[in-house]
C-alpha cells in the first residue's frame, strides 16, 4: 500500500491519544502513526483555517512541522509522571525544552502557586529528571540547595 501523500504535523500525544483527539475532524487528517514516545505524526492534506484548526486542536501539548523542531513532551522526563506533567502544562511548561529554560526552581514555583500542597519532591524530580538521574539519586546538601531556591521570597 502506498504512502499517503500531503504534509506532516508532529504532536507531543501518542497516536492513540491523537486519533482520539482527532474524531470526527476530518479536514485532510490522512493517516496518524506513532513518532516516538508520547508522540505521534499526522500526515495530512490540511491549509490554510483547516490547518490552523488542525494545529488548534494539539496547542495543550505542541506541534511541530519538522520532528526535529518537537522537543519531547514534559511527560517524557524522567521522574515525571501524568499528574505532574498536568501541573506543568497548567502553567505553560509542555516541553522538556521550555522546562529546561525555566529551570528546575521557577518551575517548582509556578506549580506551588497554583497547587498549594505541592511538595518538594516535584522539585526534586524536575531537577534530577533535568539531569537524566532518579529523584532519590540526589544527595542531602543538593535536596537542601533547590529548597532554600524555591522557598526563598
Amino acid at each position: 500500500m502506498a504512502e499517503p501523500k500531503g504534509f506532516h504535523l508532529f504532536v507531543n500525544l501518542s497516536a492513540a491519544n491523537t486519533k482520539k483527539r482527532l474524531k470526527g475532524f476530518g479536514h485532510g487528517v490522512r493517516k496518524i502513526q506513532s513518532a516516538g514516545k508520547n508522540q505521534a505524526v499526522i500526515t495530512h492534506t490540511a491549509t490554510d483555517r483547516h490547518l490552523d484548526e488542525l494545529k488548534a486542536l494539539f496547542k495543550d501539548v505542541g506541534t511541530a512541522d519538522r520532528y526535529d523542531d518537537l522537543s519531547a513532551p514534559i511527560e517524557n522526563l524522567r521522574n515525571l509522571g501524568q499528574e505532574s506533567g498536568q501541573w506543568l502544562r497548567a502553567v505553560g511548561i509542555l516541553t522538556v525544552a521550555q522546562l529546561e529554560d525555566a529551570g528546575p526552581v521557577l518551575a517548582f514555583r509556578l506549580v506551588k502557586k497554583q497547587r498549594r500542597g505541592v511538595s518538594l519532591n516535584l522539585l526534586w524530580a524536575i531537577a534530577a529528571g533535568l539531569q537524566e538521574r532518579d529523584w532519590r539519586d540526589l544527595t542531602a546538601n543538593e535536596k537542601q540547595r533547590l529548597a532554600r531556591l524555591a522557598l526563598e521570597d
